[in-house]
């Protein structure tokens, strides 16, 4: 069986994930909570992208030929746009998030990715802003008592 770059990194991600959990097992359980909160379903999403990632890999390995006409007829589709595309949201999501905090950037960039990138479906892109909302100030704020980051812009215009 031969790796390709796909497996790869996902292999590294999936290290990644399950390093920080084993990690965060020697802390103490208040500081341990929240890299266990992010690692634990990193890794197993992770790990389940690794296994449909070798099915894959296997399927393709069975009939090359219609792979390279799949992925032929995706990059048609796409237009070959779609990592341009990928780069420039991980950039507004990063800028929204560095700028104006968690509580106002999360939701905001969802609405903006769901609106945008979903043919502008505005209904489902404010359900999904508002739903970010509701995960990040009632279960991180409320519930767990988190402090999120604030934000770059937001703290200084003393709103």
């Amino acid at each position: 069986m031969t790796f390709d770059s796909r497996i790869l990194t996902t292999l590294v991600v999936f290290a990644l994930f399950a390093g920080a959990a084993l990690m965060a097992l020697a802390l103490p359980q208040k500081a341990a909570f929240m890299p266990l909160l992010i690692a634990v379903p990193g890794a197993l999403l992770a790990g389940a992208q690794l296994l449909l990632d070798i099915r894959d890999m296997r399927r393709e390995a069975s009939d090359p030929d219609a792979t390279r006409r799949a992925h032929r007829e995706r990059v048609a589709e796409d237009g070959g746009r779609s990592e341009g595309v990928m780069f420039l949201w991980l950039g507004i999501f990063t800028a929204l998030l560095l700028g104006a905090g968690f509580i106002v950037g999360g939701p905001l960039a969802v609405f903006l990715y769901v609106g945008f990138e979903r043919r502008r479906n505005w209904r489902n892109a404010t359900i999904a802003g508002l739903a970010t909302l509701a995960v990040l100030y009632g279960i991180f704020i409320q519930l767990l008592e988190l402090s999120l980051f604030p934000g770059l812009l937001l703290p200084g215009l003393s709103l």
